[in-house]
This record gives structure tokens, sequence and C-alpha cells, in this order.
């Protein structure tokens, strides 16, 4: 969580979004993990429903997905770090637009 937060408040000015999933808590530990974390970014609770983790075919956690300008999966992974450089790509890329 430390590195997530770390990129939200680093391109805060910049067009990027970071958008959690969370499907395998109870809502209230759920809630609880937002607080204990300092979730400061959109973050959606789904549960044991799980249509977005479906839809990208998520069977691993975490899952990172980044999608780019065009809404276009550009990279999927597991490790928190691996996409630094392809994220400051990116929001240079939609700032030369």
């Amino acid at each position: 969580m430390p590195h997530l937060r770390e990129l939200v408040e680093l391109h805060k000015n910049d067009p990027f979004a970071l958008i959690g999933v969370n499907t395998n808590d109870s809502p209230s530990d759920y809630r609880k993990g937002l607080r204990d974390h300092g979730v400061t970014w959109l973050s959606a609770y789904q549960g044991a429903l799980t249509p977005i983790a479906n839809l990208y075919r998520v069977n691993g956690y975490p899952t990172y997905i980044l999608i780019d300008g065009d809404g276009k999966m550009v990279g999927r992974g597991h490790g928190g770090k691996e996409f630094d450089g392809q994220i400051k790509k990116l929001i240079a890329e939609l700032k030369g637009r």
C-alpha cells in the first residue's frame, strides 16, 4: 500500500487514476482496511461477486492492470513497482496530446 499511496501523491496533478477493487474481505473488513491503510484513491468492494475480476481474468492477488489513455490494457502483473516506468511514459504521452 505505501507504493500505491506514493503513486497517487506523485501523480496527483497528472492524467492518472488508481482504482482498487477488493474481492476477498467482508464489507466491514474492507472498510476497516481502507481506514487502516490510508486509502485515498477510488476503491470498490465486490465481495464474492466479482464481475470486474472476471472481466479482466484476475486469478491471483494482487493483480495490477495498466490501462492507457485510450482505454486499452497495456500491462498486467503482480508486482507493485513493475509499471512505474510505463506509467511515466503514458503520462508524458497524454500530456503531449
